[in-house]
């Protein structure tokens, strides 16, 4: 297994909405199980929603009207959104490097033969928006759908030998819950789960 690296967006220059996102600790998180490999963003945020989708199937006895409601599953799905700016040519293909490693992420850890070595499970943390009964820091998952889109509107940064950069990336992603479980405890729920209410 190689050495994890970590891509931060936003350092390879010091632009003033990524030194300030970096400053305050507004950063989007991704870690990469199989490798340890992290990629961050700041914190941009531009939209977010948590989804949680209990399923049910209804099972009929012979004494009884009213069929048994039995819970199959329960799927947690986040769907959010962030911009990534760069302020020069450096931070722009570091802010690029830093995208094609998260795509990069997607795809499982194979051998040499093509065993599958690790599957493409990955942690997010967005400040304490995700948080998992397990740990407070990001949530287990799966990559469904990462879309980035180039915002040529706000401008772009050139260089002599044909290189074009946008100045912002607009990055959007659906991603669903991996169940964790705490290993000291018979559900999912953590020993210390607090109660609340009456």
């Amino acid at each position: 297994m190689s050495t994890s690296t970590t891509l931060r967006a936003g350092n390879a220059g010091d632009s003033a909405a990524a030194h300030w996102a970096n400053e305050q600790g507004y950063i989007i998180r991704f870690t990469h199980q199989p490798t340890g490999h992290v990629v961050e963003f700041p914190a941009t945020l531009q939209s977010f929603s948590d989804i949680h989708t209990p399923k049910f199937s209804e099972q009929y006895g012979a004494d009884t009207m009213d069929p048994t409601i039995i819970l199959n599953s329960a799927d947690r799905k986040m769907d959010f959104s962030f911009t990534v700016l760069s302020s020069s040519l450096e931070e722009a293909r570091h802010n690029t490097q830093c995208v094609n490693l998260l795509i990069q992420m997607l795809y499982p850890l194979l051998s040499s033969d093509g065993t599958i070595l690790g599957n493409p499970f990955i942690t997010v943390e967005i400040m304490n928006l995700m948080q998992s009964a397990i740990s407070p820091s990001g949530i287990l998952c799966i990559i469904e759908n990462i879309d980035y889109a180039m915002d040529f509107e706000s401008g772009v940064i050139s260089h002599d030998n044909g290189e074009l950069h946008p100045i912002s990336l607009e990055i959007s992603i659906s991603a669903t819950a991996v169940l964790e479980r705490d290993a000291n405890s018979a559900t999912f729920l953590p020993n210390t789960y607090p109660s609340y209410g009456g």
